[in-house]
């Protein structure tokens, strides 16, 4: 199950939002963006927040699919007679009258205000209309547009399966090559026979040269041998450190942009409260209330990702100096 927080949700729809004000990045129903959309999307939300295990494509579908259920229930929630958006003044009563009418919204007892309406209202409207209004006409179109979209995100979860399995099955390939190769290097050479005595003194000495020599072409194999494990070794963590060197610069542009994210909304908060200043209004206002959940919800991401980007350099400095290390060793050993 992957996990999105309240940041990373906002910055999600802030994404989709943008994109959708090009009408060629939306699919023909109106409801998902189209591939090439997806596929910016993700990757901006992996530069924003970058993850050990970045999301894919299929993911984020998933979670803005759920976004637009949770946002129709909402909306019906939000329609019922004594509804509050700031969640005061709904009773026990109230709350098990909406779950026995409609048992998916009680999950919004509790996490009113929900941050998200402003966003989905912005990304798909008044969610649509009800069923129990619409014209049968009208409602097997929804219909259709809603199997629409299920083809889509199977499509998606398809290809997600099969890149999953390409990558179990190299995975799996390497490591019977590498048992492989273990068990060959394991296999005990043939007993050696005792030489018999040989009457003619000149006979041993020949095989004693023979036998002088194929050790030293052992030697020389061996030390042949040591030296492309070097090599092999040295262009591993080569790699290694041009890997994390790019991974550390993406992290560090998602880190700007998150601090960037915390700057915008800091201003619109303090834009607010100078505006209810301004007003003379002691109690704040609900969307104030909105704003200074999101603003904690980015400030708490800012800290997860300080600590991830802590993290990431301590471990680029330490295979560096490994790299620096093998350098200086494989260095001396050819000047020896």
């Amino acid at each position: 199950m992957v996990l999105f927080t309240e940041a990373e949700t906002l910055r999600l729809l802030e994404l989709d939002a943008a994109l959708r004000d090009n009408p060629n990045n939306v699919s023909k129903n109106g409801v998902l963006l189209k591939q090439r959309a997806r596929e910016i999307l993700t990757a901006s939300l992996n530069q924003s927040f970058p993850h050990q295990q970045p999301w894919t494509v299929s993911q984020v579908a998933v979670k803005f699919k759920n976004l637009r259920g949770e946002y129709a229930e909402f909306k019906w929630l939000s329609a019922q007679p004594g509804f509050h958006s700031d969640g005061t003044g709904m009773s026990e009563d109230w709350w098990q009258n909406a779950k026995r009418l409609r048992p998916k919204c009680h999950a919004f007892k509790g996490k009113l205000p929900w941050v998200f309406e402003a966003r989905m209202k912005q990304v798909v409207g008044d969610g649509g209309p009800d069923y129990s209004q619409e014209h049968p006409v009208e409602r097997r179109q929804l219909k259709e547009e809603e199997l629409s979209e299920e083809e889509e995100l199977q499509q998606l979860y398809k290809q997600q399966h099969q890149v999953e399995v390409e990558a179990a099955e190299t995975v799996a390939t390497n490591t019977a090559t590498t048992v492989g190769t273990s068990e060959e290097m394991a296999v005990a050479p043939p007993p050696r026979h005792k030489r018999k005595r040989s009457i003619d003194g000149s006979e041993g000495d020949v095989r004693s040269r023979s036998s002088r020599e194929q050790e030293r072409e052992q030697g020389s194999s061996a030390t042949t041998a040591s030296d492309d494990t070097a090599g092999d070794y040295s262009r591993s963590l080569a790699r290694s450190v041009e890997q994390s060197s790019v991974a550390a610069a993406g992290m560090t542009r998602g880190f700007q942009d998150l601090i960037s994210i915390f700057q915008q909304q800091t201003a619109k908060c303090r834009e607010l409260e100078q505006l209810l200043t301004q007003r003379n209004t002691e109690t704040p206002s609900l969307v104030l209330a909105e704003q200074r959940s999101v603003l904690l919800s980015i400030a708490r991401s800012l800290e997860q990702s300080t600590r991830a980007t802590a993290d990431m350099a301590q471990g680029y400095r330490e295979l560096v100096k490994a790299f620096v290390r093998g350098s200086d060793s494989t260095r001396q050993q050819r000047e020896c």
